[in-house]
């Protein structure tokens, strides 16, 4: 446990650095004034100061933020980030998130290069054989490349079980698939199935035939990868406010290290898998239209945009600041409750 502690304030640093170099990076290419690139939180422990920039690492390897100047307040002067037009505010505030999902998109493609050479071939959506009791059998074939299940395209393997994530073994549903150049549309009824750790799922009732490792292949499975995880965010928000979840079902940092440790012990590969999950979440968290993260300042920005006026930056500040202690309080709550589950309670 203590090496998987040791490795999650490693990928959260890690993420949370790349996280401010792409404002960093972003408000240099706009000639903003960044006052401060810190790596950390709390009392500095290095520092260098820049032609214009002072650069720290703090006490605490938890945080750390890309000070601009502006940022909160009009200080009228050209490198100010409250002077900038609109469009450049948004590819700052956006920046963040970006490099994000793009690191999520580097580990995946580098795990799935590795698993491929592993085992001399990689995924696919083709089928190898089908099971005699499953429904499928009566028009799947070996050879078939599935594209669409339940009305959602397939382009790699994890799209087929993420379409049957919410189906129900009592109705049928379509698949589409390519034959011979030709695409084809059948129903089926889903066969269930209970998987490793004991819960149950539906599946069509089909493998998969390995492909050839190719170098375009990886990267096009490592970005269907990323873009499925970030559907998975945005399935799991879902949940959240049509009630099939609630709040205490999140997790905090001590909920997230409890689920790393899990990884960990599954192999280095899915540790570092699900850092790549864990920095496309947070990527995507943070362009979420709220105060106080970056999609609730690109509201701002888009509101200057479309009016060709600003918020003026006092009022646009107590509503982040209001926002900011919102998320506090939830995070309290959810680390509470990760405290809670993790003595059994």
């Amino acid at each position: 446990m203590i090496l998987t502690i040791i490795g999650a304030i490693i990928i959260f640093s890690v993420i949370i650095f790349v996280h401010e170099l792409g404002h960093f990076i972003a408000a240099k290419a706009f000639r903003v004034n960044v006052l401060e690139f810190a790596l950390g939180m709390g009392p500095a422990i290095f520092k260098k100061q820049g032609k214009e920039t002072l650069y720290s690492i703090r006490a605490i390897p938890m945080g750390g933020f890309c000070k601009m100047e502006g940022e909160d307040e009009d200080t009228g002067t050209d490198g100010a980030f409250s002077s900038k037009k609109p469009l450049p505010k948004i590819i700052i505030l956006i920046a963040g998130a970006t490099m994000n999902i793009l690191l999520g998109f580097i580990i995946v493609t580098s795990i799935t290069a590795v698993s491929a050479f592993q085992a001399g071939g990689m995924s696919s959506t083709v089928v190898a054989s089908v099971s005699s009791e499953a429904s499928a059998a009566a028009f799947l074939k070996p050879g078939d490349k599935i594209v669409k299940v339940n009305n959602s395209t397939v382009h790699i393997k994890r799209d087929i079980s993420f379409a049957l994530s919410n189906v129900s073994g009592d109705r049928e549903y379509n698949i589409e698939y390519i034959r011979d150049g030709k695409r084809y549309s059948n129903t089926f009824t889903p066969m269930e199935t209970t998987y490793d750790d004991g819960s149950k799922g539906y599946i069509i009732g089909f493998t998969i035939a390995p492909a050839k490792i190719g170098f375009f292949k990886i990267l096009h499975e490592g970005f269907f990868q990323t873009v499925w995880m970030v559907k998975l965010v945005f399935v799991s928000l879902g949940m959240l406010f049509n009630g099939q979840a609630n709040v205490s079902d999140m997790s905090g940092p001590v909920g997230v290290v409890s689920a790393m440790n899990t990884a960990a012990q599954s192999g280095i590969l899915d540790f570092l898998f699900f850092a790549a999950f864990l920095t496309v979440n947070i990527g995507v968290m943070n362009l979420l239209p709220l105060p106080a993260l970056d999609g609730g300042r690109t509201v701002f920005a888009l509101i200057e945009l479309i009016f060709r006026k600003p918020v003026p930056p006092e009022k646009e500040g107590v509503v982040h600041f209001i926002g900011f202690a919102l998320l506090i309080a939830l995070m309290v709550f959810v680390t509470w409750n990760d405290i809670l589950r993790l003595f059994g309670r």
